[in-house]
């Protein structure tokens, strides 16, 4: 505990760190609680689409067969929907707030499951060395020449584009980075004199990965879950910005695809996703280099 208070006091030092988690928290509850306060993000009402929010109005011109001209109509904003209206009527304050839900949820899962996959496969292999560092490294190696993007692409293109399964899709093959990180500081730890020691007393191999190098290798894995996380984020929202995300869910690229041609009109609906989006990864960003230096030994 004293030791959480000590890094917690340095990370408090960092105005940005404590910006981007303050967001974090205020992101969090809103995706918590506000599907109690708004209506459901799917709910379709034509006669209230492409609302503005209030304070801002819409001009639409319409040919009238009737009269042979066009039509001129405004329409100003309600704050029944304070951040407007997309296209098909639905409320985009209650699909923001399914959007951070689903952005969380990706982000925090799928670096999840990367993080673990990364950290045992790296720690392995700079423990035990010779032909197993050998292979699993030269694995890395040929993983990492793939194109991220393209192979989510091309996962979700030939099984589906379920949340779950770009979920597993993108923790599955974002490890690479944590196993280099986790072998180079593995390397660094192997030959002190604490592990020498502990192998000297006759204690396992899992003992020693798990009691001695794990918890000195810990903190550069939360910074790097945490700048992760956004990464994350950005690779679901761009494969639903391309149509392959779920269509079942309002995430912030399904937003984004859905308004990409109304955005001379109803400029709201790109708008306010992007935004969304754009703070996000800025927050955990943020959050993660605070951690960074705070970790960092003898930084102020």
């Amino acid at each position: 505990m004293k030791l959480t208070a000590y890094y917690w006091e340095r990370t408090k030092r960092y105005r940005s760190a404590m910006a981007g988690l303050e967001f974090i928290v205020f992101l969090i509850i809103l995706a918590a609680a506000g599907p109690f306060f708004t209506v459901s993000p799917t709910h379709v009402d034509f006669n209230e689409k492409n609302m503005p929010p209030p304070g801002f109005m819409l001009e639409q011109s319409m040919y009238n067969a009737s009269s042979g001209g066009f039509v001129t109509t405004v329409q100003h904003g309600s704050w029944a929907h304070p951040l407007g209206t997309d296209g098909m009527g639905r409320d985009m304050l209650a699909m923001l707030i399914s959007g951070a839900r689903v952005s969380l949820l990706v982000g925090l899962l799928a670096t999840g499951i990367a993080i673990i996959i990364g950290a045992l496969i790296g720690i392995t292999s700079a423990y035990f060395g010779g032909a197993m560092d050998s292979i699993l490294m030269r694995a890395t190696d040929i993983f990492m020449t793939f194109p991220f993007l393209l192979l989510l692409i091309l996962i979700v293109y030939l099984f589906g584009s379920s949340l779950t399964l770009i979920i597993l899709a993108i923790g599955l093959t974002g490890w690479t980075g944590t196993a280099r990180l986790v072998r180079s500081e593995t390397l660094s730890l192997r030959t002190r004199e604490f592990i020498i020691a502990s192998k000297a007393l006759g204690a396992s191999h899992l003992r020693i990965i798990f009691y001695h190098l794990l918890p000195n290798i810990l903190s550069s894995i939360i910074v790097l879950a945490t700048l992760s996380i956004p990464g994350a984020i950005l690779a679901e929202a761009a494969l639903s910005f391309i149509g392959l995300g779920d269509p079942q869910v309002a995430s912030w690229g399904n937003i984004l695809n859905a308004g990409q041609g109304s955005l001379q009109t109803a400029w709201w609906v790109t708008v306010e996703p992007g935004m969304m989006l754009f703070f996000t990864v800025l927050a955990f960003n943020f959050l993660g280099e605070g951690l960074r230096q705070a970790f960092e030994p003898g930084g102020d």
